[in-house]
């Protein structure tokens, strides 16, 4: 996926921000076509996310645990 694509999926807001971080937080495009056709693969961007390596700890777990726990007391509550 080209740059404007590529940021939006990784939730940036503005493409300027996503090539900023180029190197640091998200990988180096894998095939370049010249200087301003740069394509990045869905699957690299998943892994600078921790989103594609199972058992790894993810941007949403937190929400998960969370979601878990009110499901539980509800579930609790219910039977109570």
């Amino acid at each position: 996926m080209m740059a404007e694509m590529a940021a939006g999926y990784v939730g940036e807001k503005h493409v300027e921000d996503f090539l900023e971080r180029i190197g640091t937080i998200y990988p180096q495009p894998r095939l370049v076509e010249g200087p301003r056709r740069k394509f990045w693969y869905k699957e690299d961007l998943d892994k600078a996310m921790n989103m594609a390596l199972p058992g790894s700890p993810r941007l949403a777990g937190k929400f998960q645990v969370k979601m878990a726990e009110r499901r539980a007391a509800r579930r609790a509550r219910v039977k109570a």
